[in-house]
């Protein structure tokens, strides 16, 4: 049995879910990878909290997310929070996103490589403002990163791109990336509501964030886009390289008109190359019913990979979700060190 060290960074919804999955799967990992998990320490704003031992994954579980919590933890356990953690094999890097500066992900990340471990990222914000630098870091430190979680959460893309493609060229990429906008212009479509209407509606459901910029201007699903082309197409690419259009100016007219037409409007990632460049967009756009993608409604994702060898192929479906985000990062933990 191969014992695994987790540290996670970053105790909000998608953090304490992925305790939660280690909790209700860690039999089954242990049965069919050959794996005992054991998480060793936190992190949060205020600090860390460790054991060598392993955390308590009950109490934890049942935390409400949030810093707090981690100080509430190590009063009840009679331990210290401190500044760093001890020796483990793993980072999980789920802090807060910041798109602009990276932080604070990129510090745990180049902190978790110093200290010769591996990193699962589900937070974007890192790779997305320091891509090249992450890599260059990893490479130097000999140590592996992996992301599907910053990709789409529990959609496949990457693994597809990277695993089920291997020796086609992949010549375009496609996608529905966000759930949260694809909800919006579902609700739209369906409902004939306006876009400050169906927002109002993603919210109430706890499907949009109070402030959903990030979501509705299309920054999400740019980022997604992005660490795809980065990976996939090997491109250099920041966000100040890409088009972005988001579905805040889209009206309830424009998808009525659409609707007339048969056609439907999705907020669409494209990643195209063509005469030896790379051209990425985010905008909304209309689709016909033939398009792969046109039954891709509500919080659903879906994406498409246009190949030189493999045609198109097209893979949907993925929960948008906290717990969806986590599973991510767990199937990329027992890839990580599963016996292959």
């Amino acid at each position: 049995m191969r014992q695994i060290r987790i540290v996670l960074t970053g105790f909000g919804t998608v953090g304490r879910e992925f305790i939660r999955l280690i909790k209700e799967k860690s039999e089954r990992i242990k049965e069919n990878y050959n794996l005992e998990l054991r998480l060793v320490a936190v992190g949060g704003r205020d600090g860390f909290i460790g054991s060598e031992e392993g955390l308590r994954l009950d109490s934890l579980s049942e935390a409400r997310p949030g810093s707090q919590s981690l100080a509430d933890y190590a009063r009840n356990f009679h331990m210290p929070l401190t500044t760093r953690y001890g020796k483990a094999d793993v980072l999980v890097e789920a802090a807060p996103t910041d798109v602009e500066r990276g932080e604070p992900g990129f510090t745990h990340i180049m902190t978790a490589f110093r200290n010769r471990m591996d990193v699962i990222a589900i937070s974007k914000g890192a790779l997305v403002a320091r891509y090249d630098t992450v890599f260059e870091a990893a490479k130097a430190n000999k140590v592996r990163v992996k992301y599907s979680g910053a990709t789409a959460a529990a959609l496949p893309t990457k693994d597809i791109g990277e695993i089920s493609l291997a020796g086609s060229e992949i010549v375009g990429i496609e996608g529905i990336l966000n759930g949260t906008t694809n909800y919006i212009l579902t609700r739209m479509q369906e409902d004939g509501l306006s876009f400050e209407e169906a927002l109002l509606t993603a919210q109430q459901k706890g499907i949009a964030e109070t402030n959903p910029d990030l979501d509705v201007k299309g920054i999400d699903s740019a980022c997604k886009i992005l660490l795809l082309s980065n990976d996939l197409l090997g491109t250099h690419y920041s966000l100040k390289d890409l088009s972005i259009q988001g579905i805040d100016q889209v009206t309830k007219e424009q998808i009525a008109g659409a609707k007339g037409r048969g056609m439907k409007y999705k907020l669409l990632a494209r990643a195209h190359k063509q005469e030896g460049n790379v051209h990425i967009s985010i905008a909304p756009m209309e689709i016909g019913p033939g398009h792969l993608l046109a039954a891709v409604d509500d919080t659903n994702k879906g994406i498409v990979f246009q190949t030189d060898t493999m045609g198109e192929v097209c893979v949907l479906g993925g929960s948008s979700s906290p717990r969806g985000a986590a599973a991510a990062a767990l199937k990329d933990l027992i890839n990580l060190y599963r016996d292959h």
